[in-house]
């Protein structure tokens, strides 16, 4: 169930008294004779609907109308001037609430999408397509960029790019297509230090590019520093000596080295395809049954094998698995060392 506002319900309840009150003194004048001041109170209480409630404003405006009528009719004097001033009265309030409840909604809707601007989350900023003067912002833009509301409104965008060649990229991709989805870009904040924000943005046809901001500095740092551990164990693991195959229990491989495809002929994406036991020379010697138990328990193995070479031949290998994990998953680890130089000195 709606409810309605501590502020509505004075605004409501002054409207009614004073409607009361008019009523009253509109019943007085006319049994006097005087009709040439109280017709004008009424507009007091069609101003006070449509400021709190525009949406019924019509409504209360007909609804008063009709009730003027009524008492012109029953407390005047019956004259037909009177009757045709009250009439041209009648449309005047009505027409005089059509216009105040179209005015205040249109008050209402811009008091709301600028309190929905003002609270929201994501920087919003409006600035000029050709000389990138900034002309609106919201309290989240100034907080992100550092600057106190009013100075950061005074700023040209220009001024706050930190790289010529994304700004060049930004402003050719908003003239050609009217609008970008999203955009990782470098910002200069008050104090010179340098954010990385995710940008959209769109070309009005008023010539305003208006962007909202996420400041994702911080997760861009963690995929940079996990994009340097990944290179970091990328170099260490394709420059080991021996063979890695990292794969699972069942033996499906998840990732090699280039050793392995060294070794073996094959290329990554073939052994990718195969699983450790469509390698050996003699699957069921690779992982008994009975030892997985031990393997699992121990979280390692050592055993000697023989592995298929592509172009047909063998290769004995000393096979070194550990338990480990593979994005988050149980995974197994082995390093396959080649044995064939102790077997033939």
């Amino acid at each position: 169930m709606r409810t309605i506002s501590t502020n509505h319900t004075l605004w409501l309840s002054i409207t009614a008294l004073l409607t009361v009150g008019i009523v009253l003194v509109s019943i007085y004048s006319l049994k006097n004779g005087y009709f040439d001041i109280f017709p004008y109170f009424y507009i007091l209480p069609i101003l006070f609907i449509a400021y709190c409630c525009p949406r019924y404003s019509v409504y209360f405006t007909v609804l008063l109308g009709w009730i003027f009528l009524g008492l012109v009719y029953l407390y005047g004097s019956g004259s037909i001037q009177l009757y045709v001033a009250s009439m041209a009265f009648f449309y005047i309030f009505v027409s005089l609430g059509i216009v105040l409840s179209a005015f205040s909604g249109q008050a209402l809707q811009e008091r709301k999408y600028r309190d929905i601007f003002e609270t929201s989350q994501t920087g919003i900023i409006t600035f000029e397509l050709e000389t990138q003067k900034i002309r609106t912002i919201n309290t989240q833009s100034a907080e992100i960029l550092g600057y106190p509301p009013e100075e950061l409104a005074r700023q040209s965008f220009t001024e706050l790019w930190f790289d010529g060649e994304q700004e060049i990229r930004f402003m050719k991709q908003i003239r050609q297509e009217e609008k970008i989805t999203e955009m990782e870009v470098a910002l200069r904040k008050k104090d010179r230090t340098v954010i990385w924000v995710l940008i959209t943005a769109a070309l009005t046809k008023e010539g305003l590019i208006v962007c909202s901001m996420m400041d994702v500095t911080a997760s861009k740092r963690m995929k940079d520093e996990l994009i340097e551990s990944e290179l970091r164990y990328r170099t260490l693991f394709d420059g080991a000596s021996d063979a890695i195959i990292l794969h699972d229990i069942d033996g499906k491989i998840f990732e090699t080295n280039v050793i392995a495809s060294r070794y073996l002929g094959y290329t990554k994406k073939e052994l990718m395809h195969k699983t450790l036991y469509d390698l050996a020379v003699h699957p069921e010697a690779m992982f008994p049954s009975d030892e997985v138990k031990q393997f699992q328990a121990r979280g390692h193995i050592l055993f000697v094998s023989e592995l298929k070479k592509k172009d047909g031949g063998t290769l004995p290998v000393e096979i070194s698995s550990r338990i480990t994990e593979y994005f988050g998953m149980p995974a197994v680890m082995s390093t396959v060392r080649d044995i064939s130089g102790r077997r033939n000195p």
